[in-house]
């Protein structure tokens, strides 16, 4: 994939480096306390600007002109930082004992694998579409290690409740995202094989 200037130098890919440049950063003071976890969380949350800022390109032209404008580099650059992000938050809270190592081993497996499926149906030319389920498992597993970082800063009685909602709602999150994995394999696996 060769890059032009104007496709590598937009305002939301500079977001989308800067939080990749960030990720150890972020990630070494939630390693050391995980009642840092607000900055994890604002990290997190800023995922959600790169899009917006990339789509308000397409509906305003000045916008466009200023480098508010989508790119190929960002539609691959921001899913892997946020399996980079997410795979380290998750190692995180696995050694300081946030997130229960089984979940946490799972959750890092099934996202080696989606990564793997990705990379093999893009290698063959098959463009995958993130399904709407596959979305939503994300959120909910991302949303899980949230609450369970949360929970550190709760009392004793309050955390007896969240942890097990949380590691619930995170174990069925793995559950659906990794039936997406497989659904986006199965799916690209249909074009070798029609005659």
């Amino acid at each position: 994939m060769r890059l032009s200037r104007q496709e590598l130098f937009t305002i939301p890919n500079g977001l989308t480096l800067a939080r990749l440049a960030m990720t150890p950063w972020v990630v070494k003071r939630l390693h050391e306390d995980p009642h840092t976890w607000p900055i994890a969380a604002a990290f997190a949350f800023s995922d959600n600007f790169d899009g917006i800022l990339a789509r308000a390109g397409e509906t305003r032209p000045r916008l466009a002109r200023l480098g508010f404008r989508p790119s190929e580099f960002g539609r691959k650059a921001d899913p892997l930082t946020d399996k980079i992000f997410t795979a380290a938050v998750v190692g995180a809270g696995m050694h300081n004992g946030v997130i229960p190592k089984a979940l946490g081993g799972a959750s890092l497996l099934q996202k080696a694998a989606a990564s793997a499926v990705t990379v093999w149906n893009e290698s063959r030319g098959v463009e995958m579409a993130v399904t709407r389920a596959g979305k939503r498992s994300e959120f909910a597993s991302n949303m899980a290690y949230g609450l369970l970082f949360i929970a550190t800063s709760l009392r004793p009685e309050q955390r007896r409740i969240v942890r097990p909602v949380a590691i619930a709602v995170g174990a069925a999150g793995v559950a659906g995202a990794s039936y997406a994995a497989y659904t986006y394999w199965r799916d690209g696996r249909e074009p070798l094989q029609r005659p």
